[in-house]
């Protein structure tokens, strides 16, 4: 569920059966860079380019501004974003995203079906918030988590989050991206993707 500050935000039109069309991607990613670091800087396997230079493309739809939360009612409650790499494949570098309330994190990378819908799980893994990892939404604090074993990606992923164990929360914006959905795994009380209206502090760190 996501939760503002000032006034609860999501947009609950159910998402047709047939294929989904999504916004041009480009449009919507305000963080999405080509980053170079140095060549003595932190961040093993990027790649270099001319000169020594490391590059990376940090995608996210978020405009730095946490205004907003994400909670999960259940285990069985899933945020996902949507995110379309560049052609060709890239190695995933992390995942970066920021807490508000302590817990433990279920993070899973999807493929994309030709329905555009989340596919077969590509990588995932446990992540445990606690103090020291929560963010008041203005002192950029980021929780980083490491993707260097996950397979190299290509085309369209998407990245869900769920909790596991106690009440963890993420920071949201109030950027409507038409790329962040949220659903509900429970067999008993299944529910699809559906849109919202704000967009989780999330963040996917590529290799090109």
């Amino acid at each position: 569920m996501y939760r503002n500050t000032a006034k609860l935000s999501m947009d609950t039109g159910a998402v047709s059966h047939g294929r989904q069309r999504f916004p041009a991607a480009g449009r919507f990613v305000f963080t999405a860079a080509l980053v170079l670091v140095c060549a003595g800087a932190a961040g093993c396997g990027t790649t270099k380019g001319a000169g020594g230079k490391q590059r990376e493309l940090v995608l996210a739809y978020d405009d730095s501004r946490s205004t907003g939360t994400v909670a999960f009612p259940s285990t069985t409650y899933e945020s996902v974003t949507r995110f379309e790499l560049p052609a060709g494949e890239h190695r995933p570098l992390r995942l970066r995203l920021q807490a508000e309330a302590a817990g433990s994190l279920e993070i899973t990378i999807y493929d994309s079906t030709p329905l555009e819908t989340p596919g077969d799980a590509i990588y995932s893994t446990t992540r445990d918030l606690d103090k020291q990892d929560l963010s008041d939404g203005r002192d950029g604090r980021w929780v980083v988590e490491d993707l260097m074993e996950a397979k190299p990606l290509k085309g369209v992923v998407w990245v869900g989050i769920r909790k596991k164990a106690g009440e963890p929360t993420l920071w949201s914006s109030a950027v409507s991206s038409g790329q962040c959905y949220i659903r509900n795994n429970d067999p008993q009380n299944l529910l699809g993707l559906l849109p919202t209206k704000r967009t989780p502090m999330v963040r996917l760190e590529v290799a090109p």
